[in-house]
């Protein structure tokens, strides 16, 4: 039997590919963009949370493989022996500024107060990163706010909603809850609960989990907010 690092009779025999020129041993199951994390690429990537399945919808994470003719979801395309590998060429980093002016253009606002949650500053930080611009692309918007909601915990704000499903993939794999859901398609794309209700009717324990995934603020600790609030005036 093969040794797990690869290594028989003193020779390496890991399977490698070659990325952005060098040559990478990795071990089989991992994805693209795990073997390129770990090589210290810094491959973007809204959908993705290492805690969830890849999903693949936001497509940032693109890259080029040899042999291939369109790019590749890197977190969903598992690397293989003698794969070769770009990570950042100009095609790949324009579709990438392209991508992120589409997800940008349908939102009220991109930057937010990043006491919103843990990775609400994802959306922002990318798109400075590429200086996309926001507004060539301005037109329809989808998402719909629950700002009414009068649960004391989550602030349900889909303005900003960019249909990664983080939300609601960390509710079903990593609380069990399913207490979220994804309504309707395209531009009427809405992130709900049972019968389109308040999150105090549904199923959620309020574990706050969907608010630390969310890379674009549209789900928020209402709680921090308050705290802000509560600063800005001054009050002891």
């Amino acid at each position: 039997m093969q040794p797990m690092n690869g290594v028989v009779n003193g020779v390496d025999r890991s399977p490698m590919l070659t990325l952005d020129g060098e040559r990478i041993a990795f071990t089989p199951g991992e994805t693209v963009y795990e073997v390129a994390t770990r090589a210290g690429r810094s491959v973007p990537t809204l959908c993705y949370d290492p805690r969830l399945q890849p999903f693949g919808s936001c497509r940032l994470c693109v890259v080029e493989v040899a042999g291939q003719q369109a790019p590749v979801a890197a977190c969903t395309t598992h690397a293989t022996d003698g794969m070769e590998v770009t990570t950042a060429s100009a095609k790949i980093e324009g579709l990438r500024r392209t991508l992120l002016e589409l997800v940008a253009s349908e939102n009220r606002e991109v930057t937010v107060d990043a006491l919103r949650g843990h990775a609400s500053q994802e959306l922002a930080t990318l798109v400075e990163r590429y200086t996309a611009d926001s507004g060539r692309f301005v037109g329809a918007q989808s998402g719909r706010s629950q700002l009414d909601d009068s649960n004391p915990f989550i602030l349900r704000d889909y303005d900003l909603c960019i249909s990664c499903y983080r939300c609601v993939r960390v509710c079903a794999e990593q609380e069990g809850d399913y207490a979220i859901s994804v309504a309707n398609r395209g531009f009427a794309t809405q992130i709900t609960v049972e019968f389109g209700g308040d999150l105090r009717d549904s199923a959620c324990t309020f574990c706050g989990q969907c608010v630390q995934t969310c890379p674009s603020g549209a789900l928020a600790d209402k709680k921090a907010l308050r705290f802000v609030e509560h600063s800005a005036r001054g009050a002891p």
